[in-house]
């Protein structure tokens, strides 16, 4: 109460009026007068020259204002310290996110879950690119992955969440030729060109000859290093790419989906985390999810 008491104070210095000051405060004008009359009551003297303009320092209230600002402004340096240090004593979990994934019907209620659940933790969300999430995972430098992954990928020891399912589509932009459509062919798409996210394919459970993404069919490949160049390029109407609909930006992009002609390939939102890290307590965390997000 006393603090509160003094940042009364100090909001009224600082506003030259009560009902100003009040309002800063979000407290009404009366609640506000009261405290600083008993301020007043309580040093023995006036701290503000009252009149219809407004409110003015007295003496005794320029002296006032100087030390107890002072006092506020130590306090809140204590609480930004103090929080600091409670910060740093929490246990962390790094995560990684692959910045296409859906937001609403995945990523959201992911986070928020952990956060519910895991208060003792201090949570750190990076996004991430696919090779990049990888590569962070393997590192050490994240504990747990929420990326897309695929049959073809081998993620090692890793140990894997799969959260959802997704079937892969060629999508184009509603400015794009194939837009009056209903289907197209191999033939089509191997007189476009297609946009591939980078990623590092050294580490697929096939070989090249058999691998889906190192034989798609096209005119010609053009490596785009995040989703939103993807976009980018998609609504010049020029390429195609292939990746799930569900991804990030389609509910409100002006796209156009197709089968993928002649095979059927999913992917995967999965997460992951490798066993063999520094946490200890991942799998403890990853059963608790997985139990949590039954459907």
């Amino acid at each position: 109460m006393v603090c509160q008491r003094i940042r009364y104070f100090l909001s009224a210095a600082q506003e030259g009026s009560f009902s100003k000051a009040a309002a800063k405060m979000y407290v009404s004008s009366q609640a506000l007068t009261r405290q600083i009359r008993l301020m007043e009551e309580e040093l023995g003297g006036d701290l503000f020259d009252r009149s219809s303009r407004g409110v003015r320092l007295t003496v005794l209230g320029e002296e006032a204002y100087r030390r107890y600002l002072a006092i506020d402004q130590e306090l809140i340096r204590a609480e930004e310290e103090l929080k600091a240090r409670a910060a740093e004593s929490k246990k962390r979990i790094n995560i990684g996110i692959f910045s296409a994934l859906p937001q609403e019907t995945l990523v959201t209620p992911l986070i928020s879950l952990m956060l519910g659940t895991y208060s003792d933790y201090q949570i750190n969300l990076n996004l991430v690119e696919l090779a990049e999430g990888r590569s962070l995972l393997m590192q050490g430098k994240i504990d747990l992955l929420l990326t897309n992954t695929h049959e073809e990928d081998d993620w090692g020891s890793c140990r894997m969440l799969c959260l959802e399912k997704h079937p892969v589509q060629v999508i184009v932009s509603l400015y794009h030729p194939w837009a009056v459509r209903q289907e197209i062919t191999r033939e089509d798409m191997q007189r476009e060109t297609f946009l591939k996210m980078k990623m590092d394919t050294g580490h697929y459970t096939v070989p090249a000859e058999e691998s889906f993404y190192k034989n798609i069919p096209c005119r010609q490949i053009q490596e785009v290093g995040n989703f939103q160049t993807m976009f980018a390029l998609l609504q010049q109407g020029e390429a195609f790419a292939v990746f799930p609909r569900a991804y990030v930006y389609m509910d409100q992009a002006k796209m156009k989906y197709f089968d993928f002609p002649g095979r059927e390939f999913w992917f995967y939102a999965a997460l992951l985390y490798n066993p063999a890290g520094s946490h200890h307590e991942l799998d403890k965390i990853v059963d608790e999810i997985m139990e949590e997000m039954k459907p």
